[in-house]
């Protein structure tokens, strides 16, 4: 679909060009968005299909079934990749499921970069329903309590959680059923000075430093201390399962494996019949550059030890290194949605002549 009036490439679910500001619905002349209506710049990956992955119709009925051969349409594509140059993220389906479950967004603010990562729950009904729902809820949430106040991640993380919770759970309609649709839920918000990460389920965010120059005195110029983080990668979230409740008893991080079997399943999430929905929160002070990585189970199933991703993980541009991960699954056999984020340390002051 291209815009009538400039001929730009627009989605048949958009409302505005963003190119030009026509309006798609009820024509007329370009118009201007107000400026608070959606601030900063962000991309998601939830769009459907335009035709059907089964017999290639394009007629669908309210419930999304095709009326050709009764297929489904996903809410999002099969492969995205998103791209706001100083941050980056891509998802793909992987080799074994009919629909890309997952689903990210990417948002940025003057200093601030956000992104978020849903992961619907395989075992509940429609569940790229739910996971596609909650980010684009969550990514202007949460970038429109970031403008209010951009010095509180947390509580915007908090927020921004419980707008993807209420579409989440709006997503299982009117009769949710015994099994609704469910998602994951994993933000982060970097600053010039911070990351904060929130998270319900276990979708995961990780610190990954950039090495040392050859030039720098000693790696203890960058040893963390308390609320910090250093030279050593780092998981920041902790999985939402059994395996990770049974480890935060014992005192310890359940990052070294992704459990399978009942040791992997989930003790909380995000839907209509989901019960504690708080996030968790985390804000850290890293000690130098680096970059946070914002991803589903698809990706760091392959490498969840935090160093082992450190080094699977290329140097690049945001847009490369997204790119590179969801290969890197990809070649490992892709047994899942793969989805990644790509934020950068300390995030650009895009204010910045020198930017």
């Amino acid at each position: 679909m291209r815009c009538p009036h400039c001929d730009t490439q627009v989605q048949d679910t958009d409302r505005y060009c963003e190119a030009c500001g026509y309006d798609l619905v009820a024509g007329g002349e370009p118009v201007e968005a107000a400026p608070d209506e959606r601030p900063g710049r962000w991309l998601s990956s939830a769009r459907a299909a335009q035709a059907c992955e089964g017999c290639g119709g394009t007629e669908f009925g309210e419930e999304g079934y095709c009326d050709g051969c009764g297929r489904r349409r996903g809410t999002g594509r099969e492969h995205s990749e998103l791209d706001l140059e100083v941050i980056a993220a891509a998802s793909d389906i992987g080799h074994r499921h009919r629909h890309n479950e997952d689903a990210v967004g990417i948002g940025l603010l003057p200093g601030i970069a956000v992104g978020v990562v849903c992961d619907g729950v395989s075992s509940s009904d429609r569940p790229d329903t739910a996971s596609y729902a909650a980010v684009d809820a969550a990514v202007p949430a949460l970038l429109d309590a970031l403008t209010d106040e951009p010095s509180d991640a947390q509580r915007a993380l908090g927020l921004a959680a419980g707008a993807a919770q209420a579409a989440a759970a709006l997503a299982a309609g009117t009769a949710p059923g015994p099994n609704p649709p469910s998602s994951t839920f994993v933000a982060a918000v970097v600053t010039l000075d911070s990351v904060t990460v929130g998270w319900v389920g276990d979708s995961r965010a990780y610190w990954l430093p950039d090495p040392l120059p050859p030039d720098a005195p000693t790696a203890a110029a960058r040893k963390p201390g308390a609320g910090t983080v250093g030279l050593a990668p780092e998981c920041l979230t902790t999985d939402d399962n059994v395996a990770g409740r049974l480890a935060a008893a014992a005192g310890t991080k359940a990052t070294a494996e992704h459990p399978d079997g009942p040791s992997g399943a989930l003790v909380r999430w995000l839907g209509a019949d989901a019960g504690d929905t708080a996030p968790h929160l985390l804000t850290v002070r890293p000690t130098g550059p680096g970059r946070v990585l914002v991803c589903s189970d698809g990706l760091f199933r392959y490498r969840p030890d935090p160093a082992d991703l450190a080094a699977a993980t290329p140097a690049g541009t945001p847009l490369e290194v997204a790119r590179a991960l969801v290969e890197l699954a990809l070649a490992a056999g892709g047994e899942d949605n793969i989805s990644v984020a790509v934020l950068p340390f300390p995030c650009p002051d895009l204010r910045s002549p020198q930017s």
